[in-house]
């Protein structure tokens, strides 16, 4: 990742987590020194000591006076997304039923969407379009950011109270009568400019899982956009494949093997399979 403009400090806090996480710097063990911590990075000692304040915030350096700065292990797990075909199951994981998470609303507005999101939902140029903010936590950090954008005459349609309990579009389906028919979703890395970091109460230049979600109607048209951001270090994707459906090579007998390794012909094809 392009990591151009990003404090060093974070660069040194960054490093020193992967190496407690590898256990370079084991749980229990003292880090080096802050002074020798500068003269391996090339930094002052005043950005040591902001890397390390940092990480003592996060949980993964504890700090004991006369004695040095000790590296732990914070409990903190990470959300896991379920990678399926199964849509259900997806959704249970992305939209926090499973495990559960704390869902804040933000706003709930008419908003001046980008030209895009306005020509994917059929608004005009100074037509504004319902956009549906929230935050998720988990055990009391915010690890996710949502927000949806839909038809501006939707908004009295969705209940508020109902959209910290359910998913978005469960609830959508459920007030305006609109059938969704299919989805299309795009996925990135991408890092955390100034608003994202603050939104997200974590580092700029912190790494990022953006998913945009296109979803559309009966009659094939966009009538709701999902643009998610979930932080990096909260969260993974996890997957299981099964490969009952991929057939097994034929088998081939000695006979054939001997007649392969004798043969230019078959063995060129083979080279070039």
């Amino acid at each position: 990742m392009h990591q151009r403009g990003v404090p060093m400090y974070l660069k040194v806090a960054a490093t020193i987590k992967s190496r407690i996480h590898s256990y370079a710097y084991q749980p229990g063990d003292w880090i080096p020194a802050t002074k020798d911590l500068a003269q391996e990075f090339g930094v002052s000692t005043i950005t040591i000591r902001k890397a390390v304040e940092r990480l003592i915030q996060e949980g993964y350096l504890a700090a004991r006076q006369g004695a040095g700065t000790m590296a732990t292990l914070p409990k903190l797990k990470k959300v896991e997304i379920q990678i399926s075909g199964n849509f259900r199951r997806w959704l249970d994981s992305a939209s926090g039923r499973s495990p559960r998470l704390e869902i804040e609303i933000v706003d709930i507005v008419p908003f001046q969407a980008p030209q895009s999101i306005r020509t994917l939902l059929g608004a005009g140029r100074d037509e504004p379009v319902g956009r549906l903010r929230r935050l998720r936590r988990y055990q009391g950090q915010i690890v996710s950011y949502f927000i949806n954008y839909f038809r501006a005459e939707h908004i009295r349609r969705l209940p508020r109270a109902k959209l910290t309990k359910r998913s978005f579009i469960e609830i959508f389906q459920e007030s305006t009568r609109i059938r969704l028919k299919k989805l299309e979703q795009r996925v990135e890395s991408v890092i955390a400019e100034m608003d994202l970091a603050k939104v997200l109460g974590t580092d700029y230049g912190s790494p990022l899982f953006f998913i945009e979600n296109i979803y559309y109607s009966n009659h094939d048209k966009p009538v709701v956009v999902t643009h998610m951001y979930y932080r990096g270090d909260c969260y993974m994707y996890r997957a299981a494949i099964p490969l009952d459906g991929i057939p097994l090579p034929p088998q081939r007998s000695f006979a054939d093997l001997k007649a392969t390794a004798t043969d230019p012909e078959i063995c060129y094809a083979d080279d070039h399979e």
